[in-house]
């Protein structure tokens, strides 16, 4: 097909904006159809390009229509998604022996096993196959592309992630039937809790501590809360100075910090420093404590995420500690300085 003049209107147009047009000129039922064929991310792009194409010229959208039905002019579509294939064999041959059929075609009349959790966030998908079997977690986690396998991986219970990862690494071929039921279960499992999609979390702790690292009277603030929630006091203080902040003290405040921490919980904690961070601490530090800093960090190797996490607390405490002694300026304070 020949391309669109560079004059025409439509020619800077991106694909995404193309079809955002096609979609907002079409019948709702049309446009409908069209986006339940889509994948979340082309959903994601269509619906951005929308906003994009808002206000255009009459003559893009012209442009843009031609260019859609010089497309198809010569293309008629039977079956593209394989949907009457699967009606066809399934009537004519019964589920068991049509789902076996359809599984030896292939795609697209097989489709693509649990496309339905593409619209699951890797925390949603690891909340929602935690309490499956280990083995039915790791061909939930085969299906999916590496980068969501390996989110969704990470957000599982930290003592189920070793029995998965091994299953996965050891997984054989598994019977479509069962394959098809282990779909299903989901798929229901699934629905009974999408309504919990009809509900926005709009603030939570994590919001409600970076609101109160910002306001002028924190300290106060934190110590009326003690008297109302003590757990949720120390939770939200706890917050307030995070490891990553430590690149807001001053090179003379870091050492200070440095003569009053354990070497050993320095450490640990610098195994999920930032690289940013560590080389702010290896220079308030001695050339020769660096280099034995450093040594150290290579000799542990790998270590599990939760020593890493409780080290960088403790740190933390020791520094809220000498700034609330006002022995140190913490970067989250808000004052005016004079």
């Amino acid at each position: 097909m020949s391309q669109l003049p560079a004059t025409s209107p439509a020619a800077l147009l991106s694909g995404a904006q193309k079809c955002a047009i096609l979609l907002l000129v079409l019948e709702e039922a049309q446009a409908s159809a069209m986006l339940a064929g889509m994948s979340p991310a082309e959903v994601q792009q269509v619906g951005e390009a929308m906003l994009t194409v808002a206000e255009i010229d009459p003559l893009a959208i012209d442009h843009v229509l031609d260019e859609f039905l010089a497309r198809t002019a010569q293309v008629a579509a039977l079956d593209s998604q394989g949907r009457q294939v699967r009606q066809r064999l399934g009537l004519a041959l019964g589920t068991p022996r049509a789902e076996t059929m359809i599984e030896k075609i292939g795609p697209p009349a097989a489709g693509r096993r649990f496309a339905v959790l593409d619209w699951v966030d890797p925390a949603g998908l690891a909340q929602l196959i935690a309490d499956e079997h280990p083995q039915a977690v790791a061909v939930v986690l085969a299906h999916l592309p590496e980068d969501r396998a390996a989110a969704t991986l990470d957000a599982l219970p930290e003592d189920l992630q070793p029995d998965v990862a091994t299953r996965l690494a050891t997984l054989l071929p598994v019977n479509i039937h069962d394959l098809a039921a282990l779909e299903a279960d989901l798929e229901l499992k699934l629905k009974g809790v999408g309504t919990n999609r009809d509900s926005a979390q709009l603030a939570g702790t994590d919001f409600a501590a970076a609101v109160i690292k910002k306001a002028r009277g924190r300290g106060a603030l934190l110590e009326a809360l003690m008297g109302v929630n003590p757990g949720l006091a120390a939770e939200l203080e706890s917050q307030q100075f995070i490891f990553e902040d430590l690149l807001g003290l001053s090179q003379k405040d870091m050492q200070l910090v440095l003569r009053e921490v354990d070497p050993g919980l320095l450490a640990v904690a610098l195994k999920g420093a930032s690289p940013a961070l560590k080389g702010f601490i290896f220079g308030a530090m001695s050339k020769r404590a660096a280099a034995q800093l450093q040594d150290e960090l290579a000799e542990r190797g790998p270590m599990k995420r939760s020593e890493v996490d409780t080290a960088q607390r403790d740190l933390c405490r020791i520094v809220r500690r000498l700034g609330d002694a006002g022995a140190l300026t913490l970067p989250t304070a808000t004052e005016a300085m004079l």
